[in-house]
């Protein structure tokens, strides 16, 4: 744990470097998600995080199963390979927000100190819900299944929640006080290094998305 600490910077470009790498995938992956629903349509991962109704996820399914059988096979390709992939992203994602919270920790007084390094153990949590979220979800994408009841449906609505506010709580809070560091001048001239690394990384990244797609989208409405 000490090395880790020590060698946080070096850490996070390797986390950030794997983060970017697959969020371009599934990235890539999502553009062949689609539904049937009165007409074609498109639908986001997002749709699945957080369905209104316990009927919302099978219905998006069904659509799926409705397709033309290419494009059927095509989407739960990139459906199913977008739900393994996360569990790749998820360290990357979780380990850059606990790396970054350890890194103000270090900076802090001892009530701030104590404060970072729960934020940043607390990412444990986060990552747990997206472990069994991804497992529900693949469960899912089978022909048939049923609506979950509205005790699970609840429960799974609790548990995206969870996912989401402890891992943006982490995020927002420890780039906020990194951004506080690096404006007033209280930094390791040795970090800059680092940051130009990740500021890299993001720029590959974005220039990625100028890539075009290797196949056509079907028309949709």
């Amino acid at each position: 744990m000490e090395t880790l600490i020590n060698d946080a910077w070096y850490w996070l470009c390797i986390s950030m470097g794997v983060l970017l790498l697959t969020t371009f995938i599934m990235m890539r992956q999502s553009r062949q998600f689609f539904t049937m629903d009165v007409v074609m349509r498109r639908f986001s991962i997002l749709d699945l995080e957080f369905p209104g109704t316990p009927a919302e996820i099978p219905g998006i399914i069904k659509g799926v199963y409705a397709l033309p059988v290419v494009q059927q096979a095509k989407t739960l390709l990139a459906l199913r390979g977008q739900l393994w992939m996360d569990f790749l992203f998820m360290p990357a994602a979780y380990g850059s927000i606990f790396l970054v919270c350890i890194k103000v920790a270090e900076k802090m007084n001892p009530a701030g100190t104590a404060l970072f390094t729960w934020l940043a153990w607390l990412q444990l949590l986060p990552w747990l819900c997206d472990i069994i979220e991804n497992i529900y979800l693949l469960r899912k994408t089978y022909p048939n299944v049923p609506a979950s009841t509205k005790t699970v449906h609840k429960m799974y609505q609790w548990l995206e929640i969870t996912k989401w506010g402890v891992a943006s709580i982490g995020m927002v809070c420890g780039l906020s006080a990194l951004l506080f560091f690096w404006v007033t001048g209280d930094f390791a001239s040795g970090s800059l290094r680092y940051l130009l690394i990740m500021a890299a990384e993001a720029g590959v990244f974005i220039g990625l998305q100028f890539i075009p797609a290797p196949a056509k989208s079907p028309s949709v409405i």
